[in-house]
This record gives structure tokens, sequence and C-alpha cells, in this order.
């Protein structure tokens, strides 16, 4: 069973450790992996683990034609953006649009079509930054395609391609770089706080989520449709912190987003406030013989020398501020997959690996 793994355009670091990740465990399902990259040289890592790769520019017919004849399982991996490095939204678009219709028209004709999105494409149900966000309307726009594209496809000629749409979480995997960088910021003491609701579900997925996805998906144990793939059931943030931290390190969560509990943020100003409150009646008497311009000098340098050392003590118990901490639940159908034996197997093949 041939794999063929694609992207529009050049990868970026992480994105390229993604790709990595996936088609050294899909190789480890069995899947006779390949790669289809556009250059040996922005491909380095696949070539160096000598994968049976292809070089083609999808946006080619006559290349995907020349690519695509053997493929059973098409995994989508990665856009191009509206963003930089690819330019305006109308190039971005241009080129999704010739991949997404070369991936259907040239794939086999019983072939399974996998895009891995994004759970960014829920938009404002996510989280309100993604309300207007350009990248976000191009995801949904290919998942769209895909979609109908196959639809036509598979009436018009008799045939029998699936379309799957995976939005997938946070990915969290030995080889991912969100995850090294939490494993650092949980590694920097004994204690840690984190401006998070800990009981909040996380939206991680796991690696091995996404793997026993696409299995699934050719195996046609899950329907073609659009999933929201995370790990089931959800992790809390608790759960993914103490998953990741050493052991031994205790964990101390500030905040929710509708609970009674202040930021970290929110603690830091008001203690500022109070502290200058406080302190007002010893120099509002000093002050009032002053300019306005020195009066401001001498607040802010008293402001300065008071709350030094209280603030230094705050600020060494900020610990972890990330944006996804407050994003909602991911909504959507997510396909059940059990973690626990998956994490087992994982975790045996990294060791092995070092």
């Amino acid at each position: 069973m041939k794999i063929g793994l694609v992207n529009a355009i050049g990868l970026n670091s992480s994105d390229a450790m993604l790709e990595m990740e996936l088609c050294l465990l899909l190789r480890e399902e069995g899947f006779e992996v390949v790669p289809i990259i556009q250059s040996e040289i922005g491909s380095a890592a696949i070539v160096s683990k000598e994968f049976p790769y292809r070089i083609a520019d999808m946006t080619i017919e006559e290349d995907a034609a020349d690519v695509l004849s053997d493929i059973d399982v098409v995994v989508f991996l990665k856009e191009a953006t509206p963003n930089v490095p690819h330019g305006q939204p109308k190039v971005a678009r241009e080129i999704n649009q010739k991949v997404v219709d070369n991936l259907v028209k040239y794939s086999k004709r019983s072939s399974s079509i996998i895009y891995i999105s994004s759970i960014s494409a829920w938009g404002g149900k996510l989280a309100s930054k993604y309300q207007q966000d350009l990248l976000v309307r191009e995801k949904r726009f290919i998942e769209k395609r895909v979609r109908k594209k196959c639809t036509i496809w598979n009436r018009k000629y008799k045939n029998q391609k699936r379309a799957y749409i995976l939005r997938v979480g946070h990915v969290m995997g030995t080889m991912q770089k969100q995850t090294n960088d939490l494993k650092r910021l949980l590694e920097k003491g004994d204690r840690i706080y984190i401006d998070a609701d800990g009981n909040l579900e996380s939206n991680v997925a796991h690696i091995m989520i996404i793997v026993r996805a696409i299995v699934m998906s050719q195996n046609e144990e899950i329907k073609p449709g659009k999933y929201t793939v995370v790990n089931a059931p959800q992790w809390s943030w608790k759960e993914v912190m103490e998953y990741y931290a050493p052991e031994g390190t205790k964990i101390q969560f500030y905040g929710s987003r509708g609970g009674n509990k202040k930021s970290i943020k929110s603690n830091v100003v008001a203690m500022v406030w109070k502290m200058a409150e406080a302190q007002k009646s010893r120099l509002v008497p000093l002050l009032t013989y002053m300019p306005e311009g020195r009066n401001i000098q001498v607040v802010n340098k008293h402001l300065r020398g008071e709350s030094k050392e209280a603030m230094n003590n705050l600020k060494r118990r900020v610990g972890i501020q990330l944006d996804m901490f407050s994003y909602n639940p991911a909504p959507g159908k997510v396909p059940e997959i059990e973690l626990e034996g998956l994490l087992k197997r994982y975790e045996k093949a990294m060791r092995k690996r070092e």
C-alpha cells in the first residue's frame, strides 16, 4: 500500500518535522511511504532517511500525472498560505486550486484523498483571533474544493475516490517543535506556574492519533467526511503538563477564562496599583510644591524602588503563558481512537531510536 505525502510549496521547519515524523510512523505501520517533494535541497531531511521520494511540482498536470498514478492514499499535508513566504491571497488561491484539482484528477480511481487541515478552520468558534484570518479562509476553501472535486469525479467517471478532511489540533510528538519548546519551559524549575485553566480541554492531538486517523481512512473504518482530530477523550491542560513535565515537578495553574481566578498579568497590574494607592498619602504633600514634570519623575522612581522586589518575586512565578491556552474546545466529530495503547507503542519506538 503506497501513501504519498504532498505539500503545495516549500515547508518551513515545523511543517517539515511534521512531515518527517508522519513518514517515519506511517512506514512503521506498514505503508510504503512516498514523499512528493519539490527539491532535494528543500527536503534534505526526507532525502537523508532514504524514503523513495519523488520530485514534482503539483501545480503542473504532467508532474501530477507522473507521480500519482500508483498512489493509494494521498495526504495533502500543507497548503500555500496567503501570507509570507507564499505571497498574496490571490497567488496562494491559484496554487492551492491547481494542487487540489490535480490530486483528484490524477490519483488512482479508488484512492483516499486526505487533507490535513487545522482546528483553526473552525474560526471564531475556536478563538476570536481566527474570525477574519486569511489562512483560515484558505483552509476552508481547500476543504470544500477537495470534497466537491471528489464528488464530481466520482459521478462523472464512476470512480470511488474518498475525501477526508482532518482538522488537526495542536500536534504533539517527539520531533515536533511546540512539544520540545513546552518541555524546555517545564524543565526550568521544580515548581512551574501556568497562566491557564488546568481543567480546560486542550485540543492537543498526539501525532499517533493523526497516524491512526489516516490508517482508519484508508481501511474505511471511518466514512469520508470532515473530522476534528484531537486526543479522545480530550486531554485537559493539566493532563498535558503532567505528561510532559519532568517527574517531581509541581505545577500550579492560574486563572480561567470565565472563573473567579485572576490571571498572572492581572495580578501584576493590581499589585502595582495597590502600591501606588498606599503610597499616595506620603507623596502628595511633597509633590504639591514641585513642577508637573518633576512630579512624574519622583512618582516613577518611588514606585520602582518600592515595587522592585515584589515585582521580581511575582515575575519568578509568571511561568508559562501561551495563546492556545485560551482556545475553546474544538467542535466537530472526533474519530473514536484509543490513545493509551498507541502511546505505549510510540514511547517504546522512541526508546529504540535513542
